[in-house]
């Protein structure tokens, strides 16, 4: 969640991790998070409804690696499944050098 300080405009002055409940701030003062967010249309049983959550990186990368196992165990069978745990960028979109 967003820590905001109420101001013209209003500041961030910290994230913290919606799982652990920590400050997603490193020693050096900068928030490092990452973020899920859903926002579900037409047809949905939550149909207008947006949700955004903040994790640390600890939590963010457990999250994933859940995610991950209940892909591999609906899968683990099927030629696939082994494949889905080889997949160490699980979810990873770039890479910057």
């Amino acid at each position: 969640m967003k820590v905001i300080q109420a101001s013209e405009p209003d500041v961030v002055v910290d994230v913290v991790c919606d799982v652990c409940g920590m400050s997603t701030r490193d020693g050096e003062g900068e928030l490092l998070y990452g973020t899920m967010h859903a926002s579900w249309g037409t047809g949905s049983r939550h149909c207008g409804e947006e949700y955004e959550l903040h994790l640390c990186e600890r939590c963010f990368f457990g999250q994933t690696a859940e995610m991950k196992r209940t892909r591999w165990l609906a899968a683990m069978f099927d030629e696939e499944g082994d494949a889905i745990l080889d997949d160490v960028a699980y979810g990873l979109v770039k890479k910057s050098a």
